[in-house]
């Protein structure tokens, strides 16, 4: 790989922390236009705007694709039902909020010509009615392309519409068919569900196929096949590796305990030139990396370009993938853009003053998440913003396998919809993970392949309270259990107190609230072809071996890698780190717990009726205690079917259970019924084959 890093400002910049890499890949949004994306589907009353100052909404807005921040944007209504005064604001990134329910047409008025956009706006609902789920095909019938949808929903009969991208030329006839010679270039179709409230869309894309003279159907939301039944390992950078020498080799020489696992994906906290690098004290978080100076360079302390690359290629060729963490809602405030802005003297300082959010300028106070000092928020209302971080999407596009974004809620929608399509039409491979919490389902369906599953993770942590019990801290080291206790400018605790009450709806008396939050995932409505991580802990929580125990904190890794879903285990969780960002423990491993680790990788990996495509479903049982739940999982077509049954509590609890199993934990290779009762006997987790789906 090669580009340019010199520091020198490319093209019209004075200002910038890196210069323009010389690209291998030529990445362009859509057709190459200033054309805004696909039809957008709202509700009236919300609309398409940035809740500035709700800090928990996700942000939306109107904006040209492939921006270019030298000319000018403008918008206007082209049509509205009926009765409506409704009008898009009057900014090149505009805000638009419909009025009355209805299809409305706007017009982007850009330097390569004038722009249609469809919005559909749906009437008022109640958020709390579920929410239905739209899955698109269509198969090929002689002459014709006839439109085939699955419209699910939770005490609901869902009608189908379908919307043409207004890019395309509608070829949609009134019956649902599409004429085969009709497509003669690529043509979107989007179909949204309606009950009380509408789906996330599904989108199908057609395609002319010059060999066979018909037309191929491809689905642009699905994500890579790669993902599905991968697992996740997330470190955090500065502390995984050898700690007399914490740089990308040694993490790259630390490769053979992930390889072990049977690690699929490497999650990296950020390893960028940052404000908290090395020596960043862990009572403000320790060397995160989370505001960033300096977007096009790594950290020198980790090392160089190359050292970093050689650590991508060291995983690749133990089968891993990389994953980079994009923090893009704000930056350092000891970035250059960041200091122009702030600097009345500096020559760009009008320019870089609309780089960013304000509370108020005057007093240089500006727009933060949950006042967090020194993270500055960036101002997606300006398309130059756009431009210049849609260039560094780019840059480490070609660099990793994926991006996990960072407080992805506080980047408008339509950003991430531009991403999604530049990044997947360039690489159908690259893999995209939001972090959004409160989660969101309006990040799947063209934006997002997974979401961090915070439902779950919340209900862990109450089943975590109420039946764990924290180990004794005298084992800890100070510095781990000072690492555990640090909150940073209560800045911590600010965010927690957002995003632990996602969980308060469900019933957590019992184990059985795994398989509710499940059940309440349905509810809401997501893509289905959105894929959910499951994680214990990361690098934003207490470690749950320190707050709840070690048979609370096996449990609930069990949880993870039996429910539907990919597992995330957090570095040093498997090994018995207590500290939130602690070093990781080499040569002081809990070879116990370490064990059984390997044994739950195992058999997520190499059995079936656990992984994403096998169903899940509640089951009769009876358990002695609250602390247990089991469930079973079926893999497609039936023929494997396991039972899983899960202990929260200290000790053993035995389950009763009403249909024949093995007795033989497939975990462990040993019996676990009781001879005297016939009652299976759970210490912190059984997988137990089915007698009824036997092959």
């Amino acid at each position: 790989m090669n580009w340019n890093h010199d520091h020198e400002a490319p093209d019209r910049r004075t200002v910038t922390d890196g210069g323009t890499p010389d690209r291998e890949t030529a990445f362009e949004s859509g057709d190459g236009s200033h054309h805004p994306g696909p039809p957008r589907f709202v509700t009236v009353g919300d609309g398409i705007v940035n809740p500035n100052g709700r800090e928990m909404e996700t942000r939306d807005d109107l904006a040209p694709w492939n921006p270019d921040g030298d000319r000018t944007y403008e918008w206007h209504l082209v049509d509205a039902p009926e009765g409506s005064t409704a009008e898009p604001t009057d900014e090149p990134v505009a805000e638009f909020e419909p009025d009355v329910p209805g299809v409305y047409t706007l017009a982007l008025e850009a330097p390569d010509g004038t722009h249609r956009l469809t919005v559909r706006a749906f009437p008022e609902a109640d958020d709390d009615a579920p929410r239905p789920r739209i899955d698109l095909e269509a198969t090929v019938e002689d002459d014709r392309i006839v439109l085939s949808p699955t419209a699910t929903c939770a005490e609901c009969e869902p009608s189908v519409e379908y919307y043409v991208d207004d890019r395309d030329p509608d070829i949609l006839e009134s019956d649902g068919t599409i004429p085969i010679d009709a497509v003669d270039e690529p043509v979107r179709i989007y179909a949204v569900a309606v009950a009380e409230r509408h789906s996330v869309p599904d989108a199908i894309e057609l395609v002319p196929d010059e060999e066979t003279g018909s037309v191929r159907v491809e689905h642009p939301f699905e994500p890579p096949a790669w993902i599905a039944d991968s697992i996740v390992y997330e470190i955090f950078t500065r502390r995984f590796p050898d700690q007399d020498e914490p740089t990308f080799a040694t993490i790259a020489d630390r490769l053979d305990h992930l390889e072990r696992l049977g690690v699929d994906v490497l999650w990296l906290t950020p390893f960028l030139e940052a404000e908290s690098g090395f020596g960043t004290p862990m009572a403000r978080g320790g060397p995160h990396g989370y505001n960033t100076r300096d977007y096009f360079a790594v950290d020198s302390d980790l090392g160089t370009m190359a050292d970093f690359e050689a650590l991508v290629d060291a995983c690749h060729e133990r089968g891993i993938r990389v994953v980079f963490d994009l923090v893009i809602n704000h930056t350092a405030d000891t970035h250059p853009f960041y200091e122009a802005a702030v600097d009345d003297s500096h020559p760009e300082h009008e320019r870089y003053r609309d780089w960013y959010r304000w509370e108020e300028f005057e007093a240089r106070d500006p727009d933060t998440y949950f006042g967090w000092d020194g993270i500055p928020n960036l101002d997606y209302g300006n398309p130059e913003v756009r431009e210049y971080l849609l260039s560094v999407v780019d840059f480490w596009a070609e660099r990793v396998d994926g991006i996990r974004a960072d407080v992805a809620w506080g980047v408008p929608l339509t950003f991430w919809t531009e991403v999604h399509d530049r990044v997947t039409s360039a690489d159908g491979e690259f893999f995209l993970l939001d972090e959004t919490l409160p989660s969101d389902v309006e990040m799947g369906g063209g934006r997002f392949h997974m979401h961090h599953d915070d439902v779950l993770h919340d209900t862990l942590e109450r089943l975590g309270e109420r039946f764990g019990s924290a180990e004794s801290s005298a084992t800890a080291t100070t510095e781990e259990m000072d690492a555990v206790d640090a909150t940073p400018d209560d800045e911590e605790d600010a965010v927690a107190d957002e995003f632990v009450d996602r969980a308060a709806h469900l019933d957590t008396s019992t184990a059985d609230a795994v398989l509710d939050a499940l059940e309440d995932r349905r509810r809401r409505g997501p893509h289905p072809d959105s894929e959910w991580l499951l994680y214990v802990e990361n690098h934003d929580t207490d470690r749950y071996l320190s707050e709840y125990g070690r048979e609370a904190q096996r449990a609930a890794a069990a949880a993870t890698f039996t429910l539907p879903g990919s597992p995330m285990c957090y570095y040093g969780q498997e090994t018995g780190v207590r500290g939130r960002r602690d070093p990781m423990n080499w040569g002081a491993f809990d070879e116990p717990l370490l064990a059984y680790y390997e044994r739950l990788f195992k058999i997520r990996r190499e059995e079936p009726a656990l992984q994403t495509d096998a169903s899940l479903e509640r089951i009769t049982y009876e358990a002695e205690t609250n602390t247990a739940v089991a469930f079973a999982r079926s893999a497609p077509g039936d023929d494997r079917r396991v039972v899983v049954a899960i202990n929260f509590g200290e000790g053993s609890a035995t389950v009763k259970l009403e249909e024949p199993v093995d007795e033989t934990d497939l975990l462990t290779g040993e019996s676990v019924v009781d001879s005297s009762t016939g009652d299976i006997v759970v210490d912190s987790v059984v997988v137990l084959e089915s007698e009824s789906k036997k092959d």
